[in-house]
């Protein structure tokens, strides 16, 4: 293993990790390392809407297992992993609710959950597919330039998790400005490209080679090398689809180790960036006028005070209702503040909840002070003294200084 990118992403954690004011990047940075040490690659199928992911997934993995129709049908992260066949609906507050594969389509539809109106988080697929076997994770990703914003917003915040990518095209459609944006974008975050060219059975041999010729060209030229290898394939018919099967999983086997590292390499250079983005976020809080900072602590303050007054009235899924409450409060830390606030979300499998509510009002009342506290701690609110607020400033110019050096040195 590449030493050096994974003492860079252990010692980032470290600096990170000591200053509360980044602990998401941190916790960012943290998940960075389990999958260098772990050797965890996540395969990824991105692209415009209507090329066919689904459907390509499915003859991938040998198994419909990704619901498929004549509208944009995956509007939330699917993810694919080896074993004993059965899924899982994962919600933004926590809950995991196991669910039969012929209801799928409830919850990652365009149609039946529009606008992620249910609050899915992702749906996790198990199924004993050869392709998975040796530990991948398959995601299909909703697919960017539909009318539907929020898919696209979901692919490209996905992206950013991407080890390897398979980055889809179809003969009925030129390359265009979205794929190519799309792509450009991607290139900062994934460890490796697979490219392929779908629908090929309904183009003759002529016109496919002078499709695929086209496509290399330009693909060259975006990803600044001298050749790309492009797989022609039919999800329908399953022409090439074995041959890019068996070569992602022969590529994977072998490099795993580059992929993964080239991959967080990127990843941390972007965690690195987001922190000193958050840290200069920071100081422009720090420096607002007390009557500017007067008004959004009165906001935070009553945001927590009617949390508290809604909890006192809850009966019920007391484990769930915390979870909601640690997802209004970074959500308003953001608004308010523009700092990322990490909260620690609890899986819930569905029907297993325990919490009694003296227990429920204990960890609110916990997680309102902690969050009032810190917020005066890390923005020096009202503080007088002169050595805390030296010392705040030292830690920050010192915390700063660092990143920047680890930054360079990727």
């Amino acid at each position: 293993m590449n030493n050096n990118i994974l003492e860079q992403a252990r010692k980032t954690y470290q600096i990170l990790s000591g200053d509360e004011a980044c602990s998401g990047q941190a916790q960012h940075v943290k998940m960075l390392i389990d999958k260098l040490e772990n050797q965890d690659v996540t395969v990824s199928m991105i692209g415009q809407f209507k090329r066919g992911k689904s459907t390509l997934a499915n003859a991938i993995l040998e198994d419909d297992v990704l619901p498929v129709g004549i509208v944009p049908v995956t509007s939330a992260v699917t993810k694919v992993v080896y074993g004993k066949r059965a899924a899982e609906v994962h919600y933004q507050n926590g809950v995991v609710e196991p669910v039969e594969f012929s209801r799928l389509s409830e919850f990652i539809s365009e149609q039946e959950n529009s606008n992620n109106k249910l609050g899915v988080e992702s749906v996790i697929l198990h199924t004993p597919s050869k392709f998975l076997k040796n530990g991948l994770t398959f995601v299909d990703t909703p697919g960017v330039g539909s009318f539907h914003k929020n898919n696209t917003e979901t692919a490209y915040h996905y992206m950013k998790e991407s080890d390897a990518v398979i980055f889809l095209l179809s003969v009925d459609s030129p390359i265009n400005q979205i794929e190519i944006d799309f792509l450009h974008n991607t290139k900062e975050f994934a460890g490796k490209f697979y490219f392929a060219i779908n629908k090929t059975d309904i183009v003759d041999d002529n016109d496919l080679t002078a499709y695929v010729d086209y496509c290399k060209k330009l693909l060259c030229e975006m990803m600044e090398v001298e050749e790309i290898t492009m797989f022609p394939v039919s999800a329908k018919s399953g022409r090439g689809v074995e041959e890019l099967k068996k070569f992602i999983i022969k590529d994977c086997k072998k490099s795993a180790r580059e992929i993964l590292e080239e991959s967080t390499e990127k990843k941390l250079k972007d965690a690195i960036t987001s922190a000193l983005t958050q840290l200069d976020f920071y100081w422009k809080a720090m420096n607002m006028e007390y009557k500017e900072l007067d008004q959004r602590f009165e906001t935070i303050s009553k945001t927590v005070d009617s949390i508290k007054e809604k909890a006192a009235g809850y009966e019920a899924g007391f484990e769930i209702h915390l979870n909601e409450m640690k997802l209004q409060l970074s959500e308003k830390v953001l608004t308010l503040f523009g700092m990322e606030y990490h909260y620690d979300i609890t899986q819930l499998p569905a029907g297993l909840v325990t919490m009694d509510k003296g227990e429920f009002l204990r960890q609110v009342e916990m997680l309102c002070e902690d969050l009032i506290s810190t917020l005066n701690r890390i923005l020096l609110y009202r503080e007088e003294n002169a050595y805390t607020v030296v010392r705040r400033i030292n830690n920050i110019n010192k915390l700063t200084r660092q990143l920047r050096k680890i930054r360079n040195e990727l």
